[in-house]
């Protein structure tokens, strides 16, 4: 049975989400240890005192921003039926994990050093979100024609190489602007990632 995902829905406060906002930020560049409480009020431009009547510490603003992050992703996968999945459905995977992604791209970020943590610094919920994925992934391989049953060892290295193409489009934006300087055009960028990102995954799944 896959494991269900429970993401905690941000309230409709302004100075909350201004809060993850400087957070997501400071993390993606700073990394979790790297950000400091004061370091985030000074963005949003008040006291460190003042986030405590948001949140009772930085783990707590951390697992905020992760529950922001995994949102879209948990109602996206919750809308693939994945026993009705067409093929054409899938293949337009890539272009909506970019879409989405493109919206928070810092999150981006900070899920891709999600994927490179030691198994023991990972977030619960982002493991838990992705055992859901690789269960579903897994039921949905062994639905094609002449499909065998599917070794998890294969869903999951398939998934990681698409996980890694697709999060480290946003991880690596800088060097993409340094590499091409006056070059870079981001929307014709993006348009290269979606057809490489595209084409690994139909290699994949076919």
């Amino acid at each position: 049975m896959a494991v269900r995902v429970e993401v905690i829905r941000p309230r409709a406060d302004s100075t909350r989400e201004r809060i993850l906002d400087a957070a997501e930020k400071l993390f993606a560049e700073n990394s979790y240890d790297g950000t400091t409480l004061r370091e985030i009020a000074t963005l949003v431009g008040n006291r460190e005192p003042s986030l405590y009547a948001h949140f009772t510490n930085k783990e707590a603003i951390y697992d905020a921003v992760i529950d922001r992050a995994l949102i879209p992703f948990s109602d996206a996968l919750l809308d693939w039926n994945m026993s009705q999945l067409t093929l054409n459905t899938l293949f337009n995977m890539p272009a909506r994990l970019l879409e989405l992604h493109a919206q928070h791209p810092y999150c981006a970020q900070i899920l891709h050093r999600e994927f490179t943590s030691q198994p023991h610094r990972i977030s619960p919920k982002v493991l838990q979100w992705q055992q859901q994925f690789v269960e579903q992934s897994r039921r949905f391989m062994e639905s094609l024609p002449d499909s065998a049953p599917v070794n998890k060892t294969k869903v999951v290295a398939n998934m990681m190489t698409c996980t890694n193409v697709i999060l480290g489009i946003f991880s690596t934006r800088g060097m993409q602007v340094s590499l091409l300087g006056d070059e870079f055009d981001e929307a014709l960028m993006m348009e290269e990632h979606l057809r490489l990102a595209t084409r690994i995954f139909k290699s994949l799944v076919m």
